[in-house]
């Protein structure tokens, strides 16, 4: 385990707020990569925004996201958000994750990777975490409209790159999707979200129910 910051460390949470504006500093710079790899939203707009809430019997999630275009890489979304559960466990959470599935040729399938950042203010006195993971999102679509599917989602963070009083966070779900409208999608799913401190703690390990709109 990394030792414990010293007192002048930086809050967990100005790690998080720090990722998400850089993350929307990103600019456009290459056309065609936009033009091949465009997401349009309601009115066919290429700037989709999106806001994803979820409930469990013990926690409560709430993210926004955003498309942007990264260049060559195409348009992608950055995302950044809060969790909350019923220890009073306050984590902020930011990730930006990359399309690299080959949509062409698997229409039905979808591959992004990229990092998470997690700032959590545990309820537990003076056991805060800074920690950058990597992980992804496979995805795939049932039917010929692609209206409803599944997912698995999954994130590590390593010792090395976990700062405070935890050793590693392990954050994974598997998740069922229906598209209830053009822009809305209803999900349920199972999370297994752990930081290894002292002694585990799962900070949730729950069904849960949720809302996708995008806009």
């Amino acid at each position: 385990m990394i030792g414990t910051a010293p007192a002048g460390r930086p809050n967990p949470v100005l790690g998080i707020v720090s990722l998400a504006a850089a993350a929307a500093l990103l600019l456009p710079a290459d056309a065609k990569a936009q033009q091949d790899r465009r997401q349009t939203g309601p009115g066919g707009s290429a700037d989709v925004q999106l806001v994803e809430v979820y409930l469990s019997e013990n926690a409560m999630q709430v993210l926004y996201g955003r498309s942007l275009d990264i260049g060559e890489l195409g348009r992608n979304d950055a995302r950044v958000g809060i969790f909350i559960n019923e220890d009073r466990d306050l984590i902020g959470i930011a990730d930006m994750l990359i399309e690299v599935g080959e949509q062409r040729r698997r229409p039905n399938w979808s591959l992004e990777i990229g990092p998470r950042a997690y700032g959590a203010l545990m309820s537990v006195e003076n056991q805060d975490v800074f920690s950058i993971g990597l992980g992804g999102k496979l995805s795939y679509r049932l039917g010929r409209n692609r209206a409803a599917g599944i997912s698995l989602t999954a994130f590590y963070a390593p010792d090395i790159v976990t700062f405070g009083n935890a050793d590693n966070i392990k954050d994974g779900a598997i998740r069922l999707e229906a598209r209830v409208s053009d822009t809305t999608d209803l999900f349920i799913g199972y999370r297994i979200f752990e930081f290894d401190l002292d002694v585990d703690r799962e900070v949730d390990d729950n069904m849960h129910l949720g809302i996708l709109h995008r806009f």
